[in-house]
């Protein structure tokens, strides 16, 4: 009955019809994955992102105004979801966890080096940035050797394909999803 109303009601006069946003929480677990801000943040935002995307790239700037705007009150969390189409991209995220075991600092460093070069993700690339970025390059090459981080970029991306995660970069902010690379309004306005 109220919907019929609706639709005459609707007919005869100009109506725009809002919706409230669904409030999808899905729970996900930060795990290993590379952090910066507090545990104890009261929000959390987890992003899926790829080495090689340049949807990826513009959102650096929007996380770096927000860990300015926020602080300790937020954390991010950085999980793998390398692109099929993108060829350099997983190993890019591998060599990013190997960079991360000598520091969360440094992985960070490696993240922005990474985005601002996404076009030279070669082997040889990805380990000078590695050295410029001050890891200890006989580690760094151990583990790139060993493939250490293989099982988690793929398990990332299965986890992120499971959550509904189908492009890069995605974000869940408590939980609550946010796809492509929005402005930092958007960030806020779910912060």
């Amino acid at each position: 009955e109220v919907m019929d109303l609706v639709v005459k009601l609707s007919k005869q006069h100009k109506v725009d019809i809002f919706f409230a946003k669904p409030n999808l929480k899905i729970d996900i677990d930060v795990g290993g994955a590379p952090t910066f801000g507090s545990k104890d943040a009261k929000v959390k935002i987890i992003e899926f992102s790829d080495f090689q995307c340049p949807f990826c790239s513009r959102v650096v700037p929007t996380l770096k105004e927000l860990k300015k705007a926020y602080g300790n009150k937020i954390q991010v969390a950085f999980k793998h979801f390398p692109l099929p189409m993108h060829s350099q991209a997983r190993p890019a995220s591998e060599a990013s966890m190997c960079v991360n075991e000598q520091g969360s600092d440094k992985f960070w460093k490696y993240h922005d080096k990474l985005f601002e070069n996404a076009d030279k993700l070669d082997a040889d690339s990805l380990k000078k940035f590695a050295k410029d970025v001050g890891v200890k390059e006989d580690a760094f090459a151990k583990c790139m050797e060993e493939k250490k981080y293989a099982k988690l970029v793929q398990d990332d991306t299965e986890h992120g394909g499971k959550l509904g995660v189908r492009s890069t970069p995605s974000f869940f902010i408590n939980g609550r999803p946010l796809s492509g690379a929005q402005p930092v309004e958007n960030f806020k306005e779910i912060i």
